[in-house]
């Protein structure tokens, strides 16, 4: 089955979601009228004690899902337990919880009142610095032009991996490096391709010479700059890898295209943390603060 495919069954499934919620509706409604209770509302899906649940309110905490949990509501069952076991059981545990008090005791006030300001200033921040991190092509190419030295690497560079196939493999064999044994006698040991055979000696490559596959692997490759030095673990199809910078010659300038998009992301970056500084600094001139030194001071003796 093509993604596109997948998906559009996907969003099929997703559309169910509602008429099966309508139906635990009906359900519900027609309960409460047989057994004599008061009549849940037109929008009320469930009355837990005195508290009601709206239809809507139900569709909300549903969409709010990560994608693994929509996953199980794609039917009635997925759907009922999620009531049952999430939106009720919720409900009745945090209605227990108030009539001991528990909402009103200080740590979980002064955690609430923390989640608050947090979400709050994340809002603030959000509409503050909207569209302040957007780069253009053209700003793009006037930091590579000003800045070439940072896009010249090696033209070739001379490489050792250790490849393994398993997280408990790669385990001992970190732990090993750690102890201060050899990069190429553990690449003896332990490679489960046959570079294992020359101490996991790949010899000279060249940006490009890689399958796609392996592009995070080059990557990682050339961005070594001292002989010896070991790079973070990267995984592939063929599994974990350490890799060893053993030698590099020539130098070329990688082309814009090649890094336009590393460019954009790292702009982006020191835009949006400019002006969120400049902001900051900006709302602290408006403020008066007013701070108590010989306070302070003492507590800095005090470290």
């Amino acid at each position: 089955m093509n993604q596109r495919h997948f998906w559009r069954q996907m969003m099929l499934k997703a559309g169910r979601i509602f008429f099966w919620i309508s139906l635990f509706f009906l359900m519900l409604q027609l309960g409460c009228e047989r057994s004599g209770e008061k009549s849940l509302g037109k929008s009320e899906l469930v009355r837990i004690n005195n508290v009601s649940i709206s239809i809507e309110e139900f569709r909300q905490m549903s969409e709010a899902q990560p994608l693994e949990g929509k996953m199980r509501l794609l039917d009635e069952k997925g759907l009922r337990d999620f009531l049952d076991n999430y939106v009720i059981t919720r409900e009745v545990l945090y209605q227990e919880a108030k009539q001991k008090g528990f909402d009103k005791r200080k740590a979980i006030m002064a955690r609430v009142e923390d989640f608050k300001r947090a979400m709050a200033i994340d809002a603030l921040l959000e509409e503050a610095l909207k569209g302040k991190d957007e780069v253009s092509d053209e700003e793009a190419l006037k930091y590579y032009q000003e800045d070439q030295d940072r896009f010249i690497e090696p033209r070739e560079i001379k490489i050792r991996h250790i490849v393994v196939n398993s997280e408990a493999a790669l385990k001992e064999v970190l732990t090993r490096l750690t102890g201060g044994e050899s990069f190429e006698k553990l690449a003896s040991t332990y490679n489960v391709d046959r570079s294992r055979e020359d101490g996991g000696n790949l010899g000279y490559i060249r940006r490009g010479q890689l399958a796609p596959s392996f592009a995070q692997f080059e990557e990682t490759a050339f961005s070594l700059r001292k002989k010896g030095q070991i790079s973070e673990v990267v995984k592939t199809p063929l599994g974990y890898h350490l890799i060893q910078l053993e030698d590099s010659r020539g130098t070329a300038l990688r082309p814009f295209d090649q890094v336009k998009e590393r460019i954009r992301v790292f702009l982006k970056v020191k835009k949006k943390q400019d002006a969120y500084l400049a902001y900051v600094k900006e709302t602290k001139s408006r403020a008066k603060i007013v701070m108590n030194e010989k306070l302070w001071a003492e507590e800095e003796k005090k470290e």
